[in-house]
């Protein structure tokens, strides 16, 4: 094998190389190699859990599950099949009307940050993101305190963009059947 061979097949592999980083780029987190949707389903919804066990059990007054289920990750146009999906899980935690916002959504953030997630905002400043490059998901949250309504903490866990077969595809529709269902994978 030739020096120009052996260069020309190492900017090729620099070339699938970069086309994998732009494409999962994409989306919420990289996806490591071979993982499918039902892999990523547990942890996604264990992390929702955990999110919202750590506001203290006292000044919560209802959770409840907004959504739970896989996604498109790209725009019809650019994968009209839905290959392309990514588990999210969300739910809504009412507090008690003695709960101070500001003191709970303080207590939160740093005890993420002190499991060594990172904290920054997601599109605009009231969408809080936790990210941690050993975690398979990243975690949103936005509160909601409107006067005379409960105040909401709004938790939503998204996986990474996986490959799948397609939004009917037997894998898609069995998660989410057993997803609306309460069932474990």
């Amino acid at each position: 094998m030739t020096t120009a061979s052996t260069a020309r097949r190492g900017l090729i592999a620099a070339g699938v190389a970069l086309g994998l980083v732009v494409t999962l780029g994409a989306c919420s987190s990289d996806a490591p190699t071979g993982l499918t949707l039902a892999q990523s389903k547990s942890p996604v919804q264990l992390l929702r859990n955990e999110t919202a066990s750590r506001i203290p059990a006292a000044l919560v007054a209802e959770v409840s599950n907004a959504s739970d289920g896989s996604v498109n990750c790209r725009t019809p146009e650019t994968d009209p099949e839905g290959l392309s999906r990514q588990w999210k899980s969300s739910a809504r935690v009412t507090l008690t009307p003695e709960a101070d916002l500001d003191l709970v959504m303080s207590k939160l953030f740093i005890s993420f940050r002190e499991d060594g997630w990172e904290q920054g905002t997601y599109g605009t400043d009231t969408i809080i993101e936790f990210t941690k490059p050993d975690s398979v998901a990243n975690i949103h949250i936005t509160t909601s305190q409107k006067e005379g309504e409960a105040t909401e903490i709004q938790v939503q866990v998204a996986g990474p963009c996986v490959m799948t077969a397609g939004e009917s595809s037997d894998e898609v529709v069995k998660l989410e059947a057993n997803a609306a269902a309460g069932l474990a994978e």
